[in-house]
């Protein structure tokens, strides 16, 4: 699955002790000046984590590589995304074939249980826009491709050691890399085997799988996470429905490192340049890009309407807050606690 974009954040101080007699602390959010809230948090460097490392994921990696204005829009400037059929598609496939291998039974999940874990994992925010009748289609189409999915058969000797596994790799001091790995087997003399999920239409070939970015970061994430290298990685075009697995060897593992380095070296310096390429037509930041001035009418209006939303959401979250502030200390001056 594609890497979650989580950024650093510095731990967090101790709770009060319960039971002492004393109110717990309550978090003041003081009156803030016109279109603010007031310091909520600390406001950290974007993309650096506590201790000054850049925070990368492969897909944090693979935008600054394919254009880092584009990186720069996204995870600097934080400007929205929009939600597609093709995102949604392959975030309810991954939930279901998470819940498929997750469970712990004697023998797997039957077919209709995997139809029944695509339900629950359904991700209806791509297809909003569409029509009923396009919406159903998508999901029936799911629905055969789970059903392919489920009547091929993996090794017999492999059982499931992982699902969506979390992991955070330093490299140097310089970055730190962190995504979830699908799922990774184990087989009967212990060795490892990395799979992710791709919901392409076609399969790679074996070439490009071999010299996969994202596969040699998580083959390098298996040493911290399960104390060994994986014996083979592999891409899984779930659609097409063909597993494309490749050797370790077969891995640039110190190109990785060096991807890692160069990208997190580049970002440092703020080099976001603009690389006009093949995916600018679906890019969701054309209209602000330079490359394309004038071709957007609406150049922050995405922007700017995912912004009123988070501050109404906010100005609703922050009165809950005050009420529930507002009965905890009426219940402590009842119980005669401290404020």
């Amino acid at each position: 699955m594609s890497s979650p974009d989580a950024d650093g954040r510095g731990p967090s101080p101790p709770a009060p002790a319960a039971g002492d007699g004393t109110m717990p602390r309550l978090l003041a959010v003081e009156d803030a000046p016109p279109g603010t809230f007031g310091e909520l948090e600390p406001t950290a460097p974007p993309l650096t984590d506590a201790q000054g490392r850049i925070r990368l994921s492969f897909s944090r990696i693979d935008t600054y590589r394919t254009c880092p204005r584009k990186f720069r829009f996204r995870y600097v400037d934080r400007l929205p995304t929009r939600p597609s059929p093709h995102l949604s598609f392959g975030t309810s496939i991954h939930g279901a074939l998470e819940a498929f291998h997750d469970r712990k039974l004697p023998e797997p999940p039957s077919e209709e249980q995997l139809l029944g874990f695509l339900y629950d994992a359904w991700d209806t925010r791509g297809f909003e826009d569409l029509p009923r009748e396009e919406q159903v289609a998508h999901y029936r189409h799911a629905q055969q491709v789970l059903r392919r999915y489920h009547a091929r058969q993996r090794p017999a000797d492999r059982t499931t050691a992982a699902t969506e596994a979390w992991f955070e790799v330093p490299f140097a001091y310089e970055a730190v890399v962190v995504g979830s790995i699908d799922r990774v087997d184990v087989d009967a003399d212990g060795d490892l085997h990395v799979v992710d999920y791709k919901t392409n239409r076609r399969a790679r070939p074996r070439s490009e799988v071999a010299s996969s970015l994202q596969l040699a970061l998580y083959a390098l994430a298996c040493r911290p996470l399960f104390g060994a290298l994986p014996r083979t990685v592999a891409l899984d075009f779930v659609v097409p429905g063909l597993e494309v697995a490749v050797r370790l060897e077969e891995l640039d593992l110190d190109a990785a490192r060096e991807a890692v380095l160069a990208a997190a070296a580049a970002i440092r310096e703020e080099r976001f340049e603009t690389v006009p390429n093949r995916l600018c037509d679906w890019c969701d930041h054309r209209a602000v890009c330079p490359a394309w001035e004038g071709e957007g009418d609406e150049v922050f209006g995405t922007a700017v309407v995912a912004a009123e939303q988070l501050r109404r959401r906010l100005r609703r979250e922050v009165q809950e807050l005050r009420e529930l502030e507002a009965g905890i200390a009426r219940l402590a001056t009842e119980r005669g606690l401290a404020p």
